[in-house]
């Protein structure tokens, strides 16, 4: 369409795609984007990401260290501008006025509010063009952001570490420690990653984990408890931190927490809208117990299972996979990935589409 040789334009949107992962939960209800400006030459002007909610898209952050000036340049973004006043202005307004020639977009906008700012641009003199081959990487770096606007639910994965022979502990009852501190490392990555955690009262009334972020830099995921009879010690750590319980106990005390009454044998996905359309959290990291995973497996709301397998052998205790179980999980999920954590060993499965 330009000018602008295609070596060009892929080089910029590798760039774009790398600069999107920059990006951090906090961006939510914005996906994550990355944004270049450059020259007909492919010399990089400008880069930009998007900012916490509230603050700059990825295109106003790029524009925004230049003084919103560029005339006669070219911006390759990884998602098409947005096309709405939020609480941000119009990127694609944003962009006309800052005299941008091109914009090349790998992946078009499907949240109903921000969709048409490819066309505005194009209707208003801007060259325009979807760049093939980069709409997998937008799609996987905002996996938690479409998930929610296509069904109205968080993306849902399962954190379970196991010892090499497939039992989660060694005692029902008790707190057991499987993984090494490689591992433990990157599930605190993994929590930062997510907008929320969620456990059992079980593990709560066991483990008394506070279910934040310590072991790297990163934000604390909004705690989740499920209780249906409200059988949790609210003298635990985490209480402190105001979690959102579920439960059908109606007399559920007057805590310091985010209490949802649903009616008894409520379905999980119940649940999870209120979390998408309540509390707009989008993403949930489920670390327990093994009843709670199994439900979620059962139910088929899991979206993902990462499992971090120890070199550890128990020989007995309460096993990850009855028969059934294991059939359920071979039938509904695929390994993506599997890579060391120390001695321990991450296995990604992903549920088959």
């Amino acid at each position: 369409m330009a000018e602008i040789g295609e070596n060009i334009v892929s080089t910029m949107m590798k760039k774009a795609v790398e600069l999107s992962k920059l990006a951090t939960v906090k961006t939510y209800p914005n996906p994550k984007v990355g944004a270049v400006i450059f020259d007909d030459e492919g010399k990089i002007i400008s880069e930009g990401f998007t900012q916490e909610y509230g603050r700059d898209h990825a295109e106003a952050d790029a524009l925004r260290k230049i003084g919103f000036k560029a005339p006669g340049l070219n911006m390759a973004v990884t998602l098409e501008p947005c096309n709405h006043y939020g609480k941000t202005p119009p990127c694609a307004k944003a962009i006309l006025e800052a005299g941008i020639k091109a914009v090349f977009v790998a992946k078009k906008e499907e949240n109903a509010k921000a969709v048409g700012g490819l066309d505005f641009l194009i209707q208003n003199g801007v060259k325009g063009a979807l760049v093939k081959g980069f709409a997998g990487d937008v799609e996987e770096i905002n996996r938690f952001f479409f998930k929610g606007i296509r069904t109205n639910l968080p993306w849902i994965t399962l954190k379970i570490a196991a010892s090499k022979d497939g039992f989660i502990t060694q005692k029902v009852g008790e707190r057991c420690i499987i993984s090494g501190s490689e591992a433990q490392i990157y599930v605190h990555k993994l929590r930062s990653e997510h907008s929320a955690i969620a456990v059992g009262a079980n593990t709560v009334n066991i483990d008394d984990p506070m279910l934040t972020v310590r072991l790297v830099e990163g934000f604390d995921p909004q705690p989740v408890i499920f209780s249906r009879n409200f059988s949790l010690n609210l003298n635990s750590k985490v209480m402190e931190r105001e979690p959102i319980i579920f439960t059908s106990a109606r007399e559920a005390h007057e805590i310091k927490a985010k209490i949802e009454i649903l009616p008894e044998n409520f379905e999980l996905k119940e649940a999870l809208s209120i979390l998408y359309t309540k509390y707009k959290i989008n993403s949930v990291l489920l670390e327990g117990g093994a009843n709670l995973v199994k439900a979620f497996m059962e139910a088929g709301l899991a979206d993902e299972m990462q499992l971090i397998e120890s070199e550890k052998v128990f020989g007995s205790g309460l096993p990850l996979f009855d028969e059934n179980r294991k059939k359920l999980f071979e039938n509904s999920f695929d390994l993506t990935h599997s890579e060391k954590l120390g001695n321990d060993t991450l296995k990604i499965y992903r549920k088959k589409s």
